[in-house]
């Protein structure tokens, strides 16, 4: 951008509509109509795609419109007229909704007026903004409310309501309802609000809902019946984008409609039934018009349909009144199909037809279509009223548009030409409207030739037959064919090999490689290099090196003033060859003199006219100053530029850095400390370099995106830059007690570090400190050199440092001396006043640590002293490594003899665990042992079940690897890193792992010690079927080893069985990494797109990008992530309470803020919070001083109470303390507390939409996919990770994969009331009771109707009654109950399906050979409708969620199936006697039990009987039932099926019955669970497997706190509790998924995410369902299906108002956010 020539205009906003046909022929300077391109010579060809009328086609070609060249012409468009109307395929379901609306007899919407005018006034109170006064509007129509009704029933009970007021009423509410309107709308207009302020965010989505509530027809009580004329309707199918077809009206209803005089206007212009037209009438109208293509289609037409919803009507009542003739006349399909009996004849409706349908709609409804389809946001010019019935032309194409040649470049190959797509589908548009002219033709000559006007030849006379089947094909054809160049996806071609097909006009608009990601979001940029990294210690942190082949390209624009033009004639005269120098210089007019090819004499001159102005400029007198020139020199030390390395993940990723040039390097040169902040290593990385073009850019480079400024990273507020690896090592050998240093290494080292020239440590004079030995030599501390490089870096105005912190070395491991002062331990690091006194320096004082020295420092003096500081330590640290190598050898590796025999013990003595741990996990007895064989066979049996069970099995692993583990971590506490050769410190490798540098505990250990536990998706290595983990071990082994336990080490080997173990988990990581990062790509990419917007407003809202309000404080305390880190370290504060006076400058506050006010307020508030409200919701935070949070306010008034180390004087009352040398004021204090609570507030302006999305983003690629997680010992399985975090966030799921709820007892409830409750609420089916299943298989005698039957008797046997009841507390009653209830109805379902199967089965086996035949014979058009129906909705899902769609729809559709009654069998005979003798048998076999009371019995006998009843009834097939109602033991019941039905499995029959039979449940409650500490010990809390809120509430109230219940089920918890009460439960769940992997994510991000998705009442999702409730047409053509949303803003005239950043972008204005949401005025020079 030259800002020298500033631009006077600016677009403000951008509105969409389309093309009419008038238009788009005005437009074209030629109709294209040749299908050839190219003649004999390659020259384009008159009248085709290359017609030199659309553009030059080469180089050297001049336009034959506008006369200008190849590069001059702008490109001019031609057209293609179509000889019939055709579906715009982007706007066809709209206008296919808009049919369904229609009634066909008199041309209104078929709603009712009432509802009709209901919805006009919503619009139209929409329109002008007013949602509120909308939503009254919704309310004023009566509703019977029924009792279990939701919220989405109620526009189906508000139409039924409306359709049955009476005239009189309606009426009187339409009155109500204008005069309401019309208001409220005067209202409004007072205001200065107009009909385009429906672009505030929920006002858009309520808009867009009654949109969508307007055009819905299915399920209405309209969709059969027009409520207007009472006209039964036709019912219509869309047949992908090609055509509509009419199913015509049952005799019924066509009687129905001919009694009250009701008649079909024929719209296209003759009187003939639509369905009942001979081929002959047809052939003979042919020549008024091809519209009327109405009886037939292509018989070869198979195409997958899209239904409507209304079309399966009921037809119960037609099957009594059928025609007489049906045999004669049958229905057919709409491609001459014959259909069944109760079928309807089907007809194509030809788009003209359609077409005019829709304009005597539109003209009979203009108020409603025009508020639906009406223009919106244009110049007035454009908004003038549109006629009514045009509106409707633009669902349709009479002309399709040709793009200038130009955007269809041929590919040249050396000397051949290749087509563009574009072309070829162009030209099969061409092609066939040429076919459908010679048809048409044709057949007018028959029609003529018939009437004797025409003598044809045998040829045409032969043609003429198929002339009409072939014109109908061809019509589909052109359709198709422009189908396919709009969109490619809904071209039929076949293409060979998976190739695509060539792609339309969608293709180059959507994805990535499309016209808005690649060339509008995103563009290639000059000014720009990039080049491999490598390392740089000697330059400063904030700096990078530039070799000089980048030096030389990259220039910058630098205008000619006095001051600088003898520097710049110098860079003019040295070249662009020579650095420094210059490439080009531009006039005062723009244009640019190249010194390229300039002699040096010609340089000179241009060099020395530098100030000399250009001849049209010098001699004007009036009007403004002339422009200066500009030098576009060589980049030089001092510039700033923009680095980056993809993938770009956060802010930090694109810092701006000092340029260095450095001569004869070839890389671009980097410093360590920037490492993190990139995520860049060494081994190859490459980066890019990006120079800012003019002043303004460069002055945010040097004070807002410079590397100082982001040394803390805003995702956490930790820091991110520090040293790392061999300069940790360095500082802590530089600072431990036994470093000194002699005179003139302490100087060369000081020297080295610090440099003196530009005044670089303040002063320009290096300030020493005296030795700390004197004698027999002056020896300096390795602490004096850090105290002596902290001393000149301190600002004159403030103190030396005061600071505790820990460090990462435990004083223990020096092992030197047995110091009885913790405070003199060298575990802690204490600086006093700029003097490190105690400790050693390491990764937690100078790495990427928080409150470590580097971090303290930045927050004391500042960042430019921060990173100074690290810079001057990496220099340092170099130069004391210089001197002193480091390196690792084998003794450190090797343990001693001792560690040894500990280490071989140790395994020795675990060596049984894993039989322990499986056979406890089993349950055998607690004294067994392995050793013995029948235990061992025991275990054996039971291990094979729980292999079988992958729960279970997850159970056993948890089990196992926690006693291995155990093993694992005390053989490397007991051996590491005391038994190692040589001990810390002068073991070099513990030195890297204990520091930090480098490496982990685990590291060392595995190459010490052991491998350990292999884990695979945090289980153990699986098992095969055979129960081995390889095959070199046994079956079921409980050895620590079968189960990847790996006991040996990388010093001595590994065996291969292990290896194989540790390179399973090693490809695990390998794959996990190359997954994860697609999948956390995409999640950053939607929640960037969706919160782009959302930024810190000057009244310290946060609001999106259409001003809807997300939060009034940014994260409740309106601080910045980055400031506030250190606000609450008291201690840290109250030592450099002078330091921070100097950096906050209190002082300068007092005239800019009240001061008291709000501090006096709080103090009330906290006091008495029910009687005052808090302060920051009264006091603006900017403006009062002393307006904070309560609970900062609290912390502050606790600390100066404790005062625990003494800083602090209250009331002039002095605490004695060691640690403090002065004290200050309490009120002092307070006061610094206040200040830096206001500094800390957070920017105006501050993009914090897009901060939370890095924030969640960013740690998101460090997650594993370990997607499930075992919640405490063997406890619920819970999803983690990025699948639980694309399920609440991306898809918003209101049935995530694994629901749990933590269930938190009272106090009073004892552990066996805990145990009953876990048993009641778990889940138990018949399967877990029943020990064995037979069935008996018999073939009776012939009745009297001389059939067989075939009986199977079933005996069901369950454990011992006394261990189902301790075990499940059940009675054998609700055995008995489920048998009757749940049992018997399962069985009969699955007996039905599993004959139902066979019967499949043996139906396809006799139609071997007979070719396909599809389902059912003869297909009726209303199941095709039905079935084509759902298979369509699979287009539109995402492939997220389309196998979990697929998966419910099979099972619907199992349910559907199995839910059919058979026919009743018959001859099943009664055998109620066989089973009333059954019951006395089982009675008298009890006789032996103590005696019941009479009344009792006499109870339970007639409970047992209607038991038997119910069950008989339940399963149709069942003769006899008996149940042994005493013991409990066993039941028993009888089949009877006819011989001649297919012999089934009853065993798998049952089995599966039994496991989907229920005996108790909570519904959606699978099984729960006590919930265990890591120590083992019981929490009180109980977790669940599924989540069911509300069956708590009825259940559990005097057993669980519901006050404290929890659930992972965000749905549920929000439709349970409200909105508020989701929104924090998204954000504890997105926190406890960062926890889980110690990933720090501010709570602020969250609060902004939560706030996003719940601020509308809902539960929004960040995927394209969510965006599209945005108002910014461009912001969601930006982010996925852009056609979609594109012909959306287009079909309803929307606008956008260009406040999104997305929009901005697109258009190239300057986004809004940042320095960009404010404008800057300058005073006019006078």
């Amino acid at each position: 951008m030259d800002i020298a020539h500033p631009i006077s205009t600016e677009v403000t906003s951008i509105s969409f509509s389309y093309l009419t046909s008038e238009d788009i022929r005005s437009i074209s300077v030629k109709k294209v109509d040749n299908p050839v391109l190219l003649d004999n010579l390659n020259l384009p060809t008159k009248g085709g795609l290359y017609d030199p009328k659309l553009g030059p086609m080469g180089a050297r070609d001049v336009c034959e419109t506008c006369h200008l060249s190849y590069f001059a012409c702008p490109g001019h468009f031609g057209h293609i007229e179509l000889p019939v109307p055709l579906y715009n395929p982007l706007f066809m379901p709209q206008a296919y909704k808009l049919l369904q609306n229609t009634c066909l007899y008199c041309h209104h919407f078929k709603m009712p007026e009432l509802t009709l005018r209901q919805h006009i006034a919503r619009l139209q109170l929409l329109d002008a903004g007013l949602a509120e006064e909308s939503h009254v509007i919704n309310q004023l129509i009566p509703i019977e409310k029924g009792e279990d009704e939701g919220d989405d029933e109620d526009d189906q009970r508000k139409g039924a309501a409306a359709a049955q007021l009476s005239a009189q009423t309606a009426a009187e509410y339409i009155l109500r309802i204008e005069n309401f309107t019309k208001h409220a709308l005067s209202i409004a207009k007072r205001k200065g609000t107009g009909k385009d302020a429906y672009k505030e965010g929920l006002v858009f989505e309520e808009r867009k809902q009654v949109m969508h509530e307007t055009l819905a027809a299915s399920g209405k009580p309209w969709a059969r019946r027009c409520l207007r004329c009472q006209a039964f309707a036709p019912t219509f199918r869309k047949e992908k984008s090609t055509k509509i077809i009419e199913l015509e009206l049952d005799p019924k209803r066509k009687l129905a409609n001919a009694t009250v005089g009701l008649k079909r206007r024929d719209v296209v212009g003759n009187g003939s039934s639509l369905f009942k037209k001979s081929k002959k009438a047809l052939n003979e109208e042919i020549d008024e018009g091809i519209e009327l293509s109405s009886e037939g289609s292509s018989a070869h037409e198979d195409n997958e349909m899209e239904s409507d919803h209304s079309v399966n009507m009921d037809d119960e009542d037609d099957e009594e009144e059928e025609d007489e003739d049906e045999g004669i006349n049958m229905p057919k399909t709409a491609s001459g199909k014959l259909k069944t009996v109760r079928g309807r004849n089907e007809r194509v409706m030809a788009p003209g037809e359609v077409r005019q349908h829709l304009r005597l709609l539109f003209q009979r409804e203009p108020e409603l279509c025009g508020l639906l389809f009406g223009r919106h946001g244009g110049p007035v010019a454009s908004r003038l009223p549109v006629p009514s019935s045009s509106l409707a032309d633009m669902f349709f194409l009479d002309v399709v548009p040709v793009t200038p040649t130009r955007f269809r470049p041929a590919s040249r190959m050396g000397d051949d030409l290749f087509e563009n797509a574009q072309n070829s589908l162009l030209s099969a548009v061409i092609t066939t409207c040429q076919r459908i002219k010679d048809l048409n033709q044709t057949l007018i000559n028959h029609a003529r030739a018939e009437r004797g006007e025409l003598v044809l030849d045998a040829a045409e006379k032969g043609l003429g037959v198929r002339s009409f089947e072939l014109l109908l094909e061809a019509l589909i054809k052109l359709q198709n064919d422009v189908n396919s160049f709009i969109d490619s996806s809904k071209n039929p071609t076949m293409m060979r090999q998976g190739k695509l097909p060539p792609p339309g006009i969608k293709q180059l608009l959507e994805k990535k490689e499309g016209l808005f990601r690649k060339h509008m979001m995103g563009k290639r940029v000059n000014y720009a290099a990039r080049s491999v990294i490598s390392p740089d210690i000697n330059i400063e942190t904030n700096e990078i090196g530039i070799p000089p082949v980048f030096a030389r390209k990259l220039t910058y624009p630098e205008p000619v003033t006095p001051q600088n033009v003898a520097e710049l004639r110098q860079l003019v005269i040295n070249g662009p060859k020579h650095h420094p120098g210059a490439a080009l210089v531009q006039n005062e007019d723009g244009t640019q003199i190249s010194l390229d090819r300039a002699t040096l004499e010609q340089r000179t001159a241009i060099a020395n006219q530098l100030l000399t102005p250009q001849g049209d400029y010098a001699s004007s007198s009036t009007g403004p100053a002339p422009r200066n020139k500009k030098v576009y020199r060589h980049i030089r030390d001092g510039d700033i530029v923009i680095l980056n390395r993809q993938p770009t993940l956060h802010k930090p990723s694109m810092m701006a850095h000092k340029v260095k040039v450095l001569l004869g390097e070839k890389t671009i040169r980097m410093h360590y400390a920037n490492c993190n902040s990139y995520n860049a290593d060494f081994d190859g990385d490459e980066m890019n370099i990006h120079f800012p073009q003019n002043e303004v850019a460069r002055s945010e480079a040097y004070n807002i995106a410079n590397t100082d400024n982001q040394y803390l990273v805003p995702t956490s507020g930790n820091p991110l830059r520090g040293l790392i690896q061999d300069h940790v090592v360095a500082g802590v050998w530089m600072c431990n007690k036994s470093s000194f240093f002699t005179r003139e290494e302490y100087f060369q080292l000081i020297y080295g570090a610090l440099r003196t020239e530009d005044k670089y440590s303040g002063d320009g004079r290096i300030l020493t400190l005296p030795p700390a030995i004197w004698k027999p030599r002056p020896m300096w501390t390795g602490k004096q050199i850090m105290s002596t490089i902290l001393t000149n870096l301190t600002p004159s105005n403030a103190k030396g440092l005061n600071l505790t912190s820990r460090n990462k070395v435990q004083n223990k491991l020096w092992a030197r001396d047995d110091s009885s002062d913790p405070a003199m331990s060298e575990e802690n690091t204490i600086f006093l006043d700029g003097h490190l006194i105690c400790g050693v320096l390491d990764k937690s004082q100078y790495g990427a640590s928080a409150y470590g020295l580097v971090h303290s420092v930045h927050e004391l003096y500042g960042p430019m002293i921060a990173n100074r500081l690290l810079g001057v330590l990496s220099r340092l640290l170099t130069k004391f490594l210089q001197h002193n190598a480091f390196s690792c050898r084998m003794d450190d590796l090797i343990l001693t003899a001792e560690g040894e025999k500990m280490r071989k013990d140790i395994l020795d003595n675990a060596s049984g665990d894993g039989a322990q741990a499986a056979i406890k996990y089993v349950g055998l007895p607690d004294g067994s042992r392995i050793e013995d064989p029948e235990t061992a066979k025991n275990l054996a049996i039971r291990l094979e079940e729980i292999l079988r069970d992958d729960n279970l099995m997850a159970g056993l692993d948890s089990v196992m690897q926690a006693s291995f583990n155990k093993t694992t971590s005390k053989i490397n506490n007991d051996v590491l890193p005391a038994h190692l050769v040589r001990p810390f410190p002068k073991n070099n490798m513990q030195m890297m792992t204990i520091s930090g540098a480098k490496g982990s505990k685990v590291n060392a250990s595995q190459i010490s010690t052991l491998l350990g536990q292999q884990a695979l998706e945090g289980r153990r290595v699986p098992t095969m079927v055979s129960g081995k983990t390889l095959p070199s071990f046994k079956p079921f082994d409980t050895s620590a080893r079968a189960g990847g336990f790996v006991a040996n080490r990388f010093l001595t080997g590994i065996r291969p069985q292990e290896y194989y173990f540790h390179c399973m988990a090693g490809r695990e990581g390998l794959i996990d990494t190359a997954v994860k990062t697609s999948r956390s790509g995409y999640l950053q990419r939607c929640l960037i797109k969706h919160l782009e917007g959302v930024r810190v407003h000057y009244d310290h809202t946060v609001r999106d990008s259409d001003s809807s309000v997300l939060q009034f404080l940014y994260g409740e305390d309106s601080l910045d992530v980055t400031k506030q880190k250190h606000l609450e370290h008291f201690d840290f504060a109250a030592r450099n309470h002078t330091s921070l006076v100097n950096r906050f400058r209190p002082a300068e506050l007092v005239d800019r803020v009240v001061l008291d006010e709000a501090a006096d307020h709080m103090k009330k508030a906290l006091k008495r919070p029910h009687k005052y409200e808090p302060a920051l919701s009264k006091f603006s935070p900017s403006r009062y001083l002393g307006s904070m949070s309560e609970s900062y306010a609290k912390k502050i008034a606790a600390y100066i109470e404790e005062n625990k180390l003494g800083y602090i004087s209250k009331k002039g009352a002095i605490k004695p303390s060691p640690y403090a040398s002065e004290r200050i004021t309490d009120k002092e204090f307070t006061k610094l507390a206040r200040v830096r609570y206001l500094r800390g507030l957070v920017d105006p302006g501050e993009a914090v939409g897009l901060l939370a999305s890095q924030g969640v983003g960013e740690p998101s690629t460090q997650m594993t996919l370990n997607t499930f997680h075992l919640a405490g010992h063997g406890a619920a399985n819970v999803t983690l990770g990025i699948p639980r975090l694309r399920e609440i966030v991306m898809t918003a799921a209101k049935f995530p994969m694994t629901p749990t709820m933590k269930l938190p007892l009272r106090e009073t409830v004892t552990d066996i009331d805990t145990e009953r409750f876990i048993k009641h609420v778990s889940k138990l089916t018949l399967s877990q009771v029943i020990e064995r299943v037979t069935v008996t298989e018999r073939l009776s005698g012939r009745d009297d109707n001389e059939s067989r039957l075939r009986k199977y008797t079933v005996l069901l046997e369950f454990y011992p009654a006394e261990e189902y009841s301790s075990e499940y507390d059940i009675t054998p009653e609700q055995l008995h109950e489920s048998l009757a209830f749940s049992f018997a109805k399962n069985l009969k379902t699955e007996i039905q399906g599993e004959l139902r199967m066979a019967q499949k089965t043996t139906a396809q086996d006799l139609n071997v050979g007979k070719g396909l035949t599809m389902r059912g014979g003869d297909i009726d058009g209303e199941d095709v409708e039905e079935d084509n129906r759902r298979r369509g909705r699979d287009d539109e899902l995402d492939d997220d969620d389309l196998d979990a769609y697929q998966a419910k729809r099979q099972a619907q559709t199992r349910q559907h199936e199995y839910e059919v009654d058979e026919p009743e069998d018959t001859g099943v005979a009664d055998l109620e006697d066989y089973v009333e003798q059954h019951m006395a048998e089982d009675a008298s076999d009890s006789g032996d039990e103590m005696e019941v009371d009479a009344s009792a019995k006499a109870v339970a006998d007639a409970k047992a009987d209607l038991l038997v009843e119910t069950f008989k009834k339940a399963s149709k097939y069942t003769t006899e039932f008996s149940f042994d109602g005493h013991n409990g033991k066993s039941a028993q019941f009888d089949l009877e099926l006819p011989a001649s039905a297919p012999k089934l499995l009853l065993v798998d029959i049952v089995e599966r019955t039994c496991r989907n039979s229920i005996i108790h449940e909570v519904p959606g409650i699978s099984r729960s669970m006590k919930i265990f500490n890591d120590k083992g010990e019981f929490t009180r809390s109980v977790i669940t497997e599924g989540s069911n809120i509300s069956g708590m509430w009825s259940l559990a109230d005097e057993l669980v706190d519901l006050d404290r219940l929890g659930s992972n089920d965000i749905w549920a918890l929000m439709q349970a509790y409200g909105v508020e009460a989701g929104r924090r439960a998204i954000i504890d769940e997105m926190s406890s998924i960062f926890g889980a992997y110690g990933i720090g994510v501010d709570y602020r991000h969250l609060t902004i995410i939560a706030d996003y998705m719940t601020h509308a009442g809902g539960y929004r999702p960040f995927n394209r369902g969510g965006i599209s409730n945005k108002s910014s047409t461009l912001l969601k053509a930006s982010f996925e299906t852009t056609v979609g949303f594109l012909s959306e803003a287009v079909i309803h005239g929307d606008f956008d108002d260009l406040t999104s950043p997305a929009a901005q972008i697109v258009m190239g204005k300057p986004s809004g956010n940042g320095t960009g949401s404010f404008d800057i005025r300058a005073p006019r020079r006078l």
